[in-house]
């Protein structure tokens, strides 16, 4: 199940990067389209505002191709005695895919949480171990099982 959840993260992040190459491949189309009006200033603008766009949008291409990096890295063990990157915490209260900040994710008919370890929760659940409980929220959760 883990690997399953992992790959669906891995298209998550590809189709967000796909999208944005295209979203900067129309901004640098529109831009370089735009021909000279003899309203000057329009041009200008429009050509400002392209860039603008494509500079934001490399911005988090970066960020999502550095996402996309941290979970082609995860090292899959058969037994976990500790939560830690890659790991799959079950806990009475919900189960929580350690890996990228991506949330609440529907994944089979059941709900996972994809957290960073530098979340809140996540910062909490590192290196806590089976029958181990964390508070977050006021909420206790205790750590039944990790994949």
């Amino acid at each position: 199940m883990k690997q399953k959840l992992h790959q669906k993260c891995i298209e998550l992040i590809e189709n967000n990067i796909q999208n944005l190459q295209e979203s900067i491949n129309s901004a640098q189309q529109t831009a370089n389209e735009d021909t000279k009006s003899s309203a000057g200033d329009k041009y200008e603008t429009t050509r400002a505002m392209m860039q603008i766009e494509i500079e934001s949008n490399m911005k988090r291409m970066a960020e999502a191709q550095k996402t996309k990096k941290i979970l082609t890295e995860i090292i899959f063990l058969k037994q976990y005695t500790e939560v830690i990157l890659g790991s799959l915490v079950i806990t009475d209260k919900g189960k929580f895919f350690v890996s990228i900040g991506i949330g609440q994710m529907m994944f089979e008919d059941e709900k996972y949480f994809v957290i960073s370890p530098d979340s809140p929760i996540g910062s909490l659940l590192m290196h806590k171990k089976i029958n181990e409980k964390i508070i977050f929220n006021t909420k206790e959760f205790l750590i039944v099982e990790i994949l």
